[in-house]
């Protein structure tokens, strides 16, 4: 026993040489030393070693002896050291060729570890889908399918992939729009938080809220947002029916495009297929069955297929080749369950299977082949597969009406709402789709409800760090 004890601390100190000895010849080999031996804190601290200097181990002759489940493990690091995504694209592919005939099958498992949405759209095309080792991989062809409907859809595909890395010059944010705050106040602000960073984003205020006469200010509460193309488009509302802006980042400023032909509030909007979707509302007499087009490139909105039922304060979201409508209020006094379902350029709205809940005053997002619905009377978050048709329960959130979700960094985040008490909450959760886990992400300046919450990719600077709950 003691001989045993006396090896095992000899093995530790081997082990700790070779940690503090790593260095851009030698990270490769001591990887496969602690591999072949089952050192595992060794093999941790080589592969943070080559996540680290990952842009220069590629340079490495040694790199294409790395084992794939290391490389693996090393490609889904959020902080590897990469300035773009085409440089790990080409390591994996460099890697692959080394032994192709061996090492082909892990191409599509390895691929689905790089963001290949965030390359340039001319690099993909010339590099990527012109390439023959890619060609001849059919495994390939659902991970290329998905960059394509990111570059046409205006980046309205989220999933693992979407998400920048930390050394990636963009960062993957989500915005918390206006909204009502306590005692009815307006919030003329928008939030713009950074989740991988912990930092909070200044961002300009919403449009037409800080004018020297207070009157003139606009009041933005219960309009509708969405995000097509990198920039958010905001529209109607209670105090600006027929209004619609739209922010772009990189400016940092909002730019007013062509009025809603139709004035409305608690409506929703959605993106698909190049076009901009004004769904539904409330014109201040009925519920609207009114769906509304808006072309960019013309600058201008066109009526298209009515809902089958005109309802307000519902949820939406576009899935695919569909936009969907689901819950809401036929009435001031009801809700309902029904989902309403739509191909843009057919002539009618489809029901699909009700949410378990009839509900109004809730917000959706897709993310990951689902719809993710929350707020209204539900206490509770629900999911819906569009290709099962079907429902279930993800977890239970308590009241939390007329709150709103985003989904960002592959993960899920809920803001603000109103409790049983009418009290505007100022928590942002967190639901991790991978681990099942919700977890109280942040606190805001101020509670706020009836708000919007998008997300959108931005040239990041820090600002404030995020307040977390344990924080507090």
């Amino acid at each position: 026993m003691i001989r045993v004890l006396q090896f095992l601390r000899v093995v530790d100190a081997c082990a700790g040489f070779l940690s503090k000895s790593l260095h851009l010849e030698s990270c490769i080999g001591i990887l496969n030393l602690a591999d072949s031996h089952v050192l595992t804190s060794l093999k941790t601290g080589a592969q943070d070693y080559i996540v680290s200097k990952f842009s220069q181990v590629v340079q490495q002759r040694d790199f294409l002896e790395l084992p794939a489940d290391s490389l693996e493990s090393v490609l889904q690091r959020d902080d590897l050291d990469a300035n773009c995504e085409e440089c790990v694209f080409e390591a994996v592919t460099r890697w692959v060729r080394a032994r192709q005939d061996e090492r082909c099958p892990l191409l599509a498992r390895l691929l689905s570890h790089v963001r290949l949405p965030l390359l340039e759209p001319a690099y993909f095309v010339e590099k990527v889908e012109a390439d023959e080792l890619i060609r001849s991989c059919t495994e390939v062809f659902p991970l290329m399918q998905e960059v394509r409907r990111y570059h046409l859809t205006g980046r309205g595909v989220v999933s693992e992939r979407t998400k920048p890395r930390v050394q990636h010059f963009m960062s993957e944010v989500f915005l918390i729009i206006g909204g009502c705050a306590k005692d009815e106040h307006f919030v003329s602000t928008v939030t713009c938080l950074d989740p991988l960073r912990r930092s909070r984003l200044d961002v300009a205020r919403l449009p037409i809220t800080e004018m020297e006469d207070q009157s003139q200010n606009r009041k933005w509460v219960e309009f509708a947002c969405v995000t097509f193309c990198n920039e958010v488009y905001i529209s109607g509302g209670k105090d600006t029916q027929h209004e619609v802006w739209k922010y772009n980042g990189a400016l940092d400023k909002w730019i007013q495009v062509e009025a809603l032909k139709t004035g409305r509030w608690r409506h929703k909007m959605a993106a698909h297929d190049g076009k901009v979707y004004a769904l539904g509302g409330f014109d201040g007499v009925q519920r609207l069955a009114s769906v509304e087009a808006y072309d960019p490139f013309h600058n201008c909105w066109t009526q298209v297929t009515p809902l089958a039922v005109g309802v307000s304060s519902f949820a939406a979201a576009s899935f695919d080749r569909w936009i969907y409508v689901i819950g809401g209020g036929p009435n001031g006094k009801l809700a309902t369950d029904q989902v309403q379902r739509w191909e843009p350029g057919r002539d009618f709205w489809e029901m699909r299977a009700p949410i378990p809940v009839e509900t109004k005053c809730t917000n959706a997002v897709a993310f990951n082949g689902c719809i993710y619905v929350v707020g209204g009377a539900m206490h509770a978050m629900y999911c819906y597969s569009p290709l099962s048709d079907s429902w279930s329960l993800i977890t239970r959130l308590g009241e939390r009406a007329s709150c709103a979700i985003a989904a960002c960094n592959n993960k899920l985040f809920i803001t603000g709402g109103r409790d049983n008490k009418n009290q505007v909450i100022s928590t942002v959760m967190c639901w991790d789709v991978d681990q099942a886990v919700l977890t109280e992400e942040c606190i805001l300046p101020m509670g706020v409800s009836h708000h919007g919450s998008v997300t959108l990719m931005k040239s990041y600077t820090h600002i404030h760090k995020i307040t977390a709950a344990s924080e507090t």
